[in-house]
């Protein structure tokens, strides 16, 4: 997992897989960022290409520690296996999703 901060906005390239392995991780480092001040998180899915229940999990618990914190949080690039994944569980319809990161981080303003 990578992160960077660009324009005031923090970004987490996800790793290749999001599952019960990584889950634990992701969601105490996105807790992390929330407790340093983080309050615009951009998740890159892009490298992303299986994410089970778990994963789903962790993005929900991020998601939430985010919004009690007057935050947001954005998916970028999820795969198109990722997305199917979203869209059956209808986490689409909880997640403002986009295509690509400029797209996303341009609408954090």
């Amino acid at each position: 997992m990578n992160i960077y901060t660009k324009e005031g906005i923090t970004i987490v390239i996800t790793e290749h897989r999001l599952d019960a392995l990584v889950s634990v991780k992701f969601k105490d480092t996105v807790k992390k960022l929330v407790e340093d001040g983080s309050q615009k998180i951009l998740i890159d899915m892009g490298e992303t290409v299986f994410i089970d229940s778990a994963g789903c999990g962790a993005l929900v618990a991020s998601l939430r520690a985010l919004s009690k914190n007057k935050g947001d949080m954005k998916i970028a690039r999820p795969s198109s296996q990722v997305q199917t994944l979203f869209e059956l569980t209808r986490l689409h319809k909880v997640f403002e999703i986009f295509e690509d990161v400029e797209s996303a981080s341009k609408s954090f303003s």
